[in-house]
């Protein structure tokens, strides 16, 4: 799907979005990188009073220039409450005692289970969508999704590739996980994924040699930058594999949340691979 498509299918929720939402909370906070987008793709943007500032990192989240116009949050309850929000919405990754903090100060906290299925993005979609009184809404992302996802479904399973993805600290995608769902929505195989590793699984480089990847996807993240995270992925072992075999990259910010980016994670994943492929 070309970027025009993309944007297409996203103003299907626009057109939902003009519709005046009843009930609906009127000062929102968010604490965490996949909620906050979820709920940026939901709500009224005037009802959001604040969200995680990872949030408005470009490498991190893929809704960064939207998000820089709210109030940034560390996930602390003291600098919530000052906000008086009427709804939080709070994820895995926040802490329990702010979150209990809050609820005890009458504050109501919408807590999200991570998401590491497409089917589980679906489900969180729903839930925040009931949540803010958006059930319209809601279904129109789904949809949106689904519509976006059916582009590209299979459409490398022609090529029967092994594939591996691999990032910072030697991690690999297990299954369940988002890119696992990404790896085999196209028709790829994810060799990481084995009974018992599920999430993120962790790889040496020898681990990844053994492993023979007809395909390479790294993960890489802030790149530009000295880290020690990134150091296995700039190992000579690496390079003898960009020799013979389709080495590519995605940007983190499309899968390392379960929202309807996975869809263009998977849209930019088959545009690298397709003209790589070896013609028999």
């Amino acid at each position: 799907m070309k970027a025009a498509g993309w944007y297409i299918l996203f103003g299907l929720l626009a057109a939902v979005s003009a519709v005046p939402a009843h009930a609906a909370p009127e000062r929102i906070v968010s604490m965490g990188l996949c909620t906050d987008q979820i709920v940026m793709l939901l709500a009224d943007p005037d009802t959001i009073l604040s969200v995680h500032w990872v949030t408005q990192d470009a490498e991190d989240s893929a809704m960064w220039k939207q998000a820089a116009r709210y109030v940034p949050n560390h996930g602390l309850a003291e600098e919530v409450l000052r906000l008086r929000p009427d709804m939080v919405f709070a994820d895995g990754s926040n802490s329990p005692l702010a979150v209990a903090m809050l609820k005890r100060q009458g504050i109501a906290v919408f807590t999200v289970p991570v998401a590491d299925t497409f089917g589980g993005v679906r489900a969180n979609i729903r839930r925040i969508a009931a949540a803010l009184g958006e059930t319209e809404r809601g279904e129109a992302l789904v949809t949106s999704f689904d519509a976006a996802l059916a582009q590209t479904r299979g459409s490398l399973s022609d090529l029967h590739y092994r594939s591996l993805v691999y990032g910072a600290n030697g991690f690999s995608a297990g299954v369940p996980s988002l890119f696992d769902d990404v790896l085999t929505h196209l028709g790829l195989v994810n060799i990481a994924a084995k009974p018992g590793l599920s999430g993120w699984v962790s790889m040496t480089v020898e681990d990844v040699l053994r492993a023979e990847p007809q395909l390479l996807i790294l993960g890489e993240y802030r790149m530009g930058s000295p880290s020690m995270a990134n150091l296995v992925l700039e190992h000579p072992a690496l390079a003898t594999l960009r020799r013979d075999r389709p080495v590519v990259s995605v940007p983190t910010a499309l899968w390392n949340c379960g929202t309807p980016y996975l869809a263009q994670a998977a849209q930019t994943l088959r545009d690298q691979v397709r003209p790589l492929a070896r013609r028999p």
